[in-house]
Protein backbone atom coordinates (compact mmCIF):
# COMPACT_ATOMS: atom_id res chain seq x y z
CA UNK A 1 0.00 0.00 0.00
CA UNK A 2 1.74 3.41 -1.23
CA UNK A 3 2.44 5.60 1.47
CA UNK A 4 -0.38 8.46 0.29
CA UNK A 5 -2.61 6.21 0.27
CA UNK A 6 -2.53 5.19 3.74
CA UNK A 7 -2.33 8.62 5.00
CA UNK A 8 -5.32 9.90 2.82
CA UNK A 9 -7.33 7.20 3.91
CA UNK A 10 -6.69 7.63 7.32
CA UNK A 11 -7.50 11.57 7.10
CA UNK A 12 -11.17 10.50 5.32
CA UNK A 13 -12.04 7.96 7.84
CA UNK A 14 -11.24 10.45 10.58
CA UNK A 15 -14.35 11.64 11.17
CA UNK A 16 -16.12 8.12 9.83
CA UNK A 17 -18.78 5.85 11.81
CA UNK A 18 -16.01 2.77 12.28
CA UNK A 19 -18.08 0.50 9.87
CA UNK A 20 -17.39 2.92 7.35
CA UNK A 21 -14.10 3.29 7.71
CA UNK A 22 -13.55 -0.73 7.89
CA UNK A 23 -15.23 -0.37 4.65
CA UNK A 24 -13.42 2.25 2.98
CA UNK A 25 -10.01 0.28 4.12
CA UNK A 26 -11.28 -3.26 2.43
CA UNK A 27 -11.91 -1.72 -0.52
CA UNK A 28 -8.00 -1.26 -0.90
CA UNK A 29 -7.10 -4.99 -1.46
CA UNK A 30 -5.69 -5.03 -5.11
CA UNK A 31 -4.54 -1.77 -5.27
CA UNK A 32 -2.02 -1.46 -8.54
CA UNK A 33 0.48 0.87 -7.53
CA UNK A 34 1.57 1.54 -11.00
CA UNK A 35 -1.21 3.73 -11.53
CA UNK A 36 -1.49 5.49 -8.06
CA UNK A 37 -1.13 8.58 -8.32
CA UNK A 38 -3.88 8.67 -11.41
CA UNK A 39 -6.08 7.79 -8.75
CA UNK A 40 -5.43 11.07 -7.49
CA UNK A 41 -5.84 13.05 -10.54
CA UNK A 42 -9.45 11.37 -10.99
CA UNK A 43 -10.76 11.97 -7.75
CA UNK A 44 -9.29 15.46 -8.10
CA UNK A 45 -11.00 15.97 -11.18
CA UNK A 46 -14.04 14.20 -10.94
CA UNK A 47 -14.96 14.86 -6.84
CA UNK A 48 -12.64 17.63 -5.43
CA UNK A 49 -12.95 20.11 -8.22
CA UNK A 50 -16.47 20.21 -8.43
CA UNK A 51 -16.77 19.93 -4.40
CA UNK A 52 -14.46 23.17 -4.74
CA UNK A 53 -16.56 25.07 -6.91
CA UNK A 54 -19.80 24.65 -5.76
CA UNK A 55 -18.53 25.84 -1.81
CA UNK A 56 -16.17 28.50 -3.64
CA UNK A 57 -17.65 29.27 -6.98
CA UNK A 58 -16.09 32.90 -6.95
CA UNK A 59 -12.77 30.93 -7.79
CA UNK A 60 -14.96 28.81 -10.26
CA UNK A 61 -12.25 29.31 -13.74
CA UNK A 62 -9.44 29.06 -11.25
CA UNK A 63 -10.67 25.80 -9.91
CA UNK A 64 -12.01 24.45 -13.57
CA UNK A 65 -7.90 25.33 -14.72
CA UNK A 66 -6.57 23.51 -12.55
CA UNK A 67 -9.33 20.23 -12.79
CA UNK A 68 -8.11 20.30 -17.17
CA UNK A 69 -5.00 19.65 -15.61
CA UNK A 70 -6.05 16.81 -13.15
CA UNK A 71 -8.20 15.32 -15.92
CA UNK A 72 -5.02 15.31 -18.48
CA UNK A 73 -3.08 13.28 -15.92
CA UNK A 74 -5.18 11.01 -15.28
CA UNK A 75 -5.32 9.88 -18.46
CA UNK A 76 -1.17 10.02 -18.60
CA UNK A 77 -0.80 13.09 -19.92
CA UNK A 78 1.26 14.96 -17.35
CA UNK A 79 1.72 18.80 -16.78
CA UNK A 80 4.92 20.36 -16.84
CA UNK A 81 5.87 21.89 -13.48
CA UNK A 82 5.65 25.53 -14.11
CA UNK A 83 2.11 24.93 -15.40
CA UNK A 84 0.93 23.12 -12.32
CA UNK A 85 2.79 25.38 -10.10
CA UNK A 86 0.94 28.68 -11.86
CA UNK A 87 -2.27 26.61 -11.70
CA UNK A 88 -2.24 25.39 -8.09
CA UNK A 89 -1.10 28.81 -6.32
CA UNK A 90 -4.26 30.87 -6.73
CA UNK A 91 -6.57 27.70 -5.99
CA UNK A 92 -4.69 27.04 -2.74
CA UNK A 93 -4.29 30.37 -1.88
CA UNK A 94 -7.87 31.09 -1.89
CA UNK A 95 -8.76 27.85 -0.08
CA UNK A 96 -6.40 28.47 2.70
CA UNK A 97 -7.50 32.01 2.85
CA UNK A 98 -10.83 30.46 3.48
CA UNK A 99 -9.71 27.94 5.98
CA UNK A 100 -8.17 30.24 7.90
CA UNK A 101 -10.17 30.64 11.72
CA UNK A 102 -11.33 34.12 10.94
CA UNK A 103 -13.69 34.88 13.79
CA UNK A 104 -12.01 32.94 16.32
CA UNK A 105 -8.92 34.85 15.50
CA UNK A 106 -11.01 38.23 15.51
CA UNK A 107 -12.66 37.61 18.74
CA UNK A 108 -9.15 37.27 20.19
CA UNK A 109 -7.73 40.11 19.03
CA UNK A 110 -10.91 42.25 19.68
CA UNK A 111 -10.81 41.02 23.34
CA UNK A 112 -7.44 41.25 23.70
CA UNK A 113 -7.50 44.99 22.49
CA UNK A 114 -10.78 45.74 24.43
CA UNK A 115 -8.24 45.21 27.51
CA UNK A 116 -5.29 47.51 26.33
CA UNK A 117 -7.84 50.02 24.85
CA UNK A 118 -9.68 49.79 29.09
CA UNK A 119 -6.59 50.16 30.99
CA UNK A 120 -6.48 53.62 32.74
CA UNK A 121 -3.00 54.16 31.41
CA UNK A 122 -4.46 54.28 27.92
CA UNK A 123 -7.51 55.79 27.84
CA UNK A 124 -7.06 59.07 26.76
CA UNK A 125 -4.94 58.23 24.08
CA UNK A 126 -7.23 56.07 22.95
CA UNK A 127 -10.38 58.62 23.18
CA UNK A 128 -8.03 60.84 21.24
CA UNK A 129 -7.30 58.56 18.41
CA UNK A 130 -10.17 56.42 18.40
CA UNK A 131 -13.05 57.49 20.76
CA UNK A 132 -13.65 54.88 22.45
CA UNK A 133 -12.18 51.18 23.27
CA UNK A 134 -14.78 49.47 21.04
CA UNK A 135 -13.58 51.98 18.17
CA UNK A 136 -10.17 50.60 18.83
CA UNK A 137 -10.71 46.93 19.49
CA UNK A 138 -12.57 46.99 15.93
CA UNK A 139 -9.81 48.65 14.08
CA UNK A 140 -7.22 46.98 15.55
CA UNK A 141 -8.98 43.32 15.08
CA UNK A 142 -9.69 43.71 11.75
CA UNK A 143 -6.24 45.27 10.75
CA UNK A 144 -4.45 42.14 12.87
CA UNK A 145 -6.92 39.59 11.87
CA UNK A 146 -6.64 40.26 8.20
CA UNK A 147 -2.80 40.50 7.92
CA UNK A 148 -2.48 36.80 10.08
CA UNK A 149 -5.15 35.48 7.76
CA UNK A 150 -3.03 37.17 4.63
CA UNK A 151 0.17 35.59 5.87
CA UNK A 152 -1.47 32.20 6.85
CA UNK A 153 -3.10 31.45 3.15
CA UNK A 154 0.24 32.62 1.81
CA UNK A 155 2.84 31.06 3.53
CA UNK A 156 0.94 27.58 3.31
CA UNK A 157 -0.50 27.88 -0.13
CA UNK A 158 3.14 28.38 -1.63
CA UNK A 159 4.59 25.42 0.32
CA UNK A 160 1.81 23.37 -1.02
CA UNK A 161 1.84 24.71 -4.02
CA UNK A 162 5.04 23.84 -4.68
CA UNK A 163 5.58 20.54 -3.08
CA UNK A 164 2.27 19.47 -5.08
CA UNK A 165 3.33 20.76 -8.29
CA UNK A 166 7.12 19.03 -8.00
CA UNK A 167 5.08 15.65 -7.49
CA UNK A 168 2.45 15.85 -10.02
CA UNK A 169 4.96 16.97 -12.70
CA UNK A 170 7.06 14.13 -12.02
CA UNK A 171 4.55 11.83 -10.47
CA UNK A 172 6.46 11.26 -7.51
CA UNK A 173 3.82 9.43 -5.37
CA UNK A 174 6.66 9.42 -2.44
CA UNK A 175 6.60 13.65 -2.88
CA UNK A 176 2.72 14.22 -2.69
CA UNK A 177 2.69 11.36 0.49
CA UNK A 178 3.93 14.62 1.52
CA UNK A 179 0.78 17.18 1.10
CA UNK A 180 -2.29 15.02 0.80
CA UNK A 181 -2.91 15.08 4.37
CA UNK A 182 -2.72 18.76 4.49
CA UNK A 183 -4.50 19.13 1.33
CA UNK A 184 -7.22 16.92 2.07
CA UNK A 185 -7.88 19.33 5.44
CA UNK A 186 -7.83 22.13 3.68
CA UNK A 187 -10.06 21.20 1.59
CA UNK A 188 -12.68 20.09 4.35
CA UNK A 189 -11.90 23.18 6.15
CA UNK A 190 -12.84 25.88 2.67
CA UNK A 191 -16.26 23.97 2.05
CA UNK A 192 -17.78 22.77 5.43
CA UNK A 193 -18.08 25.22 8.90
CA UNK A 194 -18.86 22.78 10.91
CA UNK A 195 -17.82 19.57 12.34
CA UNK A 196 -21.21 17.76 10.93
CA UNK A 197 -20.66 19.23 7.45
CA UNK A 198 -16.63 18.37 7.64
CA UNK A 199 -18.14 14.51 8.15
CA UNK A 200 -20.16 14.36 5.10
CA UNK A 201 -17.65 16.29 3.41
CA UNK A 202 -15.29 13.67 4.17
CA UNK A 203 -17.69 10.59 3.70
CA UNK A 204 -18.12 12.27 -0.20
CA UNK A 205 -14.93 12.23 -0.49
CA UNK A 206 -13.85 8.96 0.73
CA UNK A 207 -16.85 7.34 -1.73
CA UNK A 208 -15.43 9.44 -4.54
CA UNK A 209 -11.64 7.85 -3.97
CA UNK A 210 -13.43 4.36 -4.15
CA UNK A 211 -15.17 5.27 -7.40
CA UNK A 212 -11.72 6.54 -8.58
CA UNK A 213 -10.15 3.30 -8.22
CA UNK A 214 -12.88 1.40 -9.16
CA UNK A 215 -12.68 3.27 -12.24
CA UNK A 216 -9.30 2.90 -13.12
CA UNK A 217 -8.74 -0.40 -11.48
CA UNK A 218 -11.54 -1.45 -14.09
CA UNK A 219 -10.19 0.20 -16.93
CA UNK A 220 -6.85 -1.95 -16.61
CA UNK A 221 -8.66 -4.63 -16.56
CA UNK A 222 -11.01 -4.14 -19.39
CA UNK A 223 -14.07 -4.58 -17.53
CA UNK A 224 -17.14 -2.22 -18.45
CA UNK A 225 -19.94 -1.37 -16.14
CA UNK A 226 -23.52 -0.50 -17.56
Amino acid sequence: MPRWWRTLTQVLCETLPTAQADILRQRLHGFDEPVALRVVHLWHADVVMPLLCEAVPEHRQALLDLQSLHRRAALGLRARLGEWRATLKPVLLALYRRAYAYDAAYAQAHASAMTYGQAPANVAMIAEHFGDAEAFAVYYAQLNTEANATAFAQAHASANAETSARAFAADDAQAYAHVCGASTRVYARACAQTDEQRRVLFNDLAEGLNRSLATLQSHSTGERHE
